[in-house]
């Protein structure tokens, strides 16, 4: 997966899906005081688990994993009875969907893409619901995403489901043993109604761009799962990364996602070509990516996408995988859902989109 989605669910509000009001980086802006080194020794880190965790206990393993932190980032203010009755039904929620998405992505493909469809138009209303409803908004569009990725990695659909519900019991006994040793109360905003609010946001700008973003999200799944079946989630994330609610920002993003990939490819593959059969140096050269993908991620989006894209590369070549298909199959990926996402940011009549305020 894409992690530069998993960060957007960072930032929680408006902007975790519908990302409506960011800064606009700059194609040529560098900001090398913004490198956060202990960021990217964190990220090594976790890498290298992964790779154990993947070793030790296959595929389900990092579904029980990923599940289990989705659970700590949903959690939200309130009394700890509150708080984990909100993350069951998130847990069994995110499950079934997990199933649903394990199911379609294996044989079903016309359902998977409305399947995404409706999940990010509503993960994208959400966000009218406030911070929490907009975090879990965004997750539960990836527990999709990511079932469609995993799911030519398992013999059933089930079995991915009870990982992920696995998973979230774990998160949820993380969040139980936390609000014990925390045992002060803390406060709980008030929520907004649920369906008055949806219904209320059918016609608004917001709405307007949820229905576009979500048809968006449903196309670049279709035509993900057809064209590259080994990597059917790269044109739907990047979809979701470059769709923003203004168009400006919508450009800008995509070409710097499109730059950063494509010089990606051709630093990764140069590397390669260097290295030889080396896998001790291909997997030093993987390691060095994932660091500068997020030490340097501040840095310049563009710096981050290339980095990113290397460490894919790096990573298909040391799994015995054929790294230069995989390579421009990630870059034809990329320029697909730039250019869906371009298509939808023209046609989307929303005030707030035009700029005419």
């Amino acid at each position: 997966m894409d992690v530069s989605v998993l960060v957007a669910a960072r930032g929680g509000g408006r902007s975790a899906l519908a990302s409506t009001r960011m800064a606009r980086p700059s194609i040529y802006r560098f900001d090398w005081t913004e490198i956060d080194v202990r960021g990217g020794l964190t990220a090594v880190g976790v890498i290298a688990g992964v790779a154990v965790v993947l070793t030790l206990f296959g595929t389900l393993g990092i579904a029980i994993g990923i599940a289990a932190l989705f659970v700590m980032i949903a959690d939200e203010p309130g009394s700890l009875r509150s708080r984990l009755s909100a993350l069951a039904l998130f847990t069994v929620g995110g499950s079934l969907l997990a199933f649903a998405g394990a199911w379609a992505g294996t044989s079903h493909v016309l359902v998977a893409g409305v399947l995404m469809a409706m999940i990010v138009y509503l993960a994208t209303v959400a966000a009218a619901l406030g911070k929490p409803a907009a975090v879990r908004g965004l997750l539960m569009a990836l527990w999709v995403i990511l079932a469609l990725a995993l799911s030519g990695t398992v013999d059933a659909p089930a079995e991915l489901a009870l990982a992920f519900l696995a998973g979230g019991v774990l998160g949820g006994i993380g969040v139980w043993i936390s609000g014990l040793i925390h045992s002060s109360p803390r406060s709980e905003d008030e929520k907004p109604p649920l369906i008055s609010t949806l219904v209320g946001e059918l016609w608004t700008p917001l709405g307007q761009f949820a229905l576009i973003r979500g048809l968006s999200a449903g196309l670049a799944t279709y035509v993900g799962i057809v064209l590259f079946p080994d990597f059917p989630i790269w044109i739907v994330i990047s979809v979701l990364v470059i769709l923003r609610e203004e168009r400006g920002a919508t450009i800008q993003i995509g070409l710097l996602r499109t730059a950063g990939t494509l010089l990606g490819v051709i630093a990764a593959s140069a590397c390669l070509l260097l290295i030889g059969d080396s896998q001790t140096a291909v997997t030093a050269a993987f390691l060095l990516s994932g660091f500068a993908m997020i030490a340097l991620q501040k840095v310049n989006y563009a710096v981050f996408t290339l980095f990113l894209t290397a460490m894919l590369v790096f990573a298909l070549h040391v799994t015995g995988d054929d790294a230069w298909a995989g390579g421009i199959a990630r870059l034809l990926a990329t320029l697909i859902g730039a250019g869906i996402a371009f298509t939808a940011i023209f046609v989307n009549t929303s005030t707030r989109f035009s700029h005419r305020r």
